[in-house]
């Protein structure tokens, strides 16, 4: 049978003068139980009073600036409208935007966080339409633009952000000139950048992103990804080509264009990954571009069409590019299984690719990707029967 036991706690309190080997003597860092105790009213009092005051301090002159000065919306009819707006709403846009724009520029962290959010919601409201979003664009561009040239990144990529909802030429124009590592020398300013690309194009066709406007961004691109070193944002710049290949505001001429574009970017890298050394961190942006090519670019397409020759043409250079560059960098990729497995995934996918484009298995492609798994050698051989 268990017996319990009564135990029974016994405090002495002692004062601080008392000794100073007492457990609740502060030296010992031992707090005085007294200070436990609830304070006196006169005390609670005081300290509730300073918190109401301080608190009001803050809030109050929120409170009467954004009644006073600040415009915190734009109404429906505004945003809705499918006419040119009024020499009013503009009036009302500009002063909104500008509120707006003034902290991102301005404000603290918080309140640039506050500012972005707001322009982003506005763009995004429902029901708003392509005559709102080019007076919201042209009320945006110009402090957007101040923004990017002379603030730094925190104020830049929240900007960065605003525009690529606005989904405007400009704006898409100024997003493009954000990634091109000649002019901006911050790769996390371009990869904010050109990670919101595919939102930017997402226009619906009725902010102005026409066949013209798009192709001339491919172009502009491609440009950029021709000089870009950071492998991550060469991955965006690839991905941003494949959505505007898809759009359906291309026309058939533009898209052929786009297109060629496209894989000339790839080709590009696919040089500029044979000629290094060693195994180089871009193969990572042509493989997993490669891979979303494989699930969308070729959906729409019919296998064997004057176009699609063309495309195979230039991703056969790609693979024997990528195989030559394997057996340069061979002791490289023995010892680097990340770089191994993006090397084989471009050999292994581009040979899929070419199979969907010529509307049939390519034996010498495949041979491509079953030499890089042999070895050496064997893909030495592959690269020799492949030709190109």
């Amino acid at each position: 049978m268990t017996v319990h036991r009564a135990v029974r706690y016994r405090f002495e309190f002692r004062s601080e003068a008392s000794c100073p080997e007492s457990i609740s003597c502060p030296a010992f860092g031992h707090p005085n139980p007294a200070d436990h105790l609830p304070p006196p009213l006169w005390r609670k009092t005081g300290i509730q009073m300073r918190l109401a005051l301080r608190i009001a301090a803050l809030v109050l002159p929120t409170v009467l600036s954004a009644g006073t000065f600040a415009q915190t919306t734009l109404s429906q009819d505004i945003v809705g409208s499918t006419r040119p707006l009024s020499s009013n709403q503009e009036s009302q846009v500009q002063s909104f935007a500008s509120d707006q724009m003034g902290d991102l520029a301005e404000g603290d962290p918080v309140a640039v966080v506050e500012a972005r959010n707001t322009l982003v919601q506005t763009a995004r409201r429902a029901g708003v339409t392509g005559v709102f979003l080019g007076s919201f664009s042209d009320a945006i561009m110009p402090e957007a633009k101040k923004i990017l040239a002379d603030a730094g990144p925190m104020r830049a990529e929240n900007t960065l952000r605003v525009l690529a909802f606005l989904r405007t030429p400009d704006a898409l124009g100024t997003l493009v000139d954000s990634t091109n590592p000649r002019t901006v020398t911050d790769a996390g300013r371009r990869l904010v950048a050109a990670g919101l690309l595919e939102i930017a194009l997402d226009g619906n066709g009725q902010t102005g992103l026409d066949s013209g406007v798009l192709t001339s961004a491919a172009r502009s691109i491609a440009e950029n990804l021709a000089n870009e070193s950071n492998w991550i944002v060469a991955l965006e710049d690839l991905r941003a080509l494949n959505s505007i290949a898809l759009d359906p505001a291309l026309t058939k001429e533009n898209r052929t264009e786009v297109r060629g574009v496209q894989f000339g970017a790839f080709q590009n890298l696919a040089v500029r990954i044979e000629d290094a050394s060693g195994p180089d961190e871009l193969v990572q942006a042509v493989y997993r571009a490669m891979l979303g090519l494989r699930g969308k670019l070729l959906d729409d397409t019919t296998a064997g069409d004057v176009e699609n020759k063309e495309i195979a043409r230039i991703l056969r250079i790609v693979l024997k590019d990528i195989a030559d560059a394997a057996i340069k960098q061979w002791d490289g990729l023995a010892s680097d299984r990340r770089a191994y497995v993006a090397y084989e995934g471009v050999l292994r996918v581009g040979a899929q690719l070419l199979s969907l484009l010529e509307g049939r298995p390519d034996s010498k492609a495949d041979a491509l990707r079953d030499g890089i798994e042999q070895g050496k050698s064997a893909l030495a051989d592959a690269v020799k029967n492949f030709g190109g």
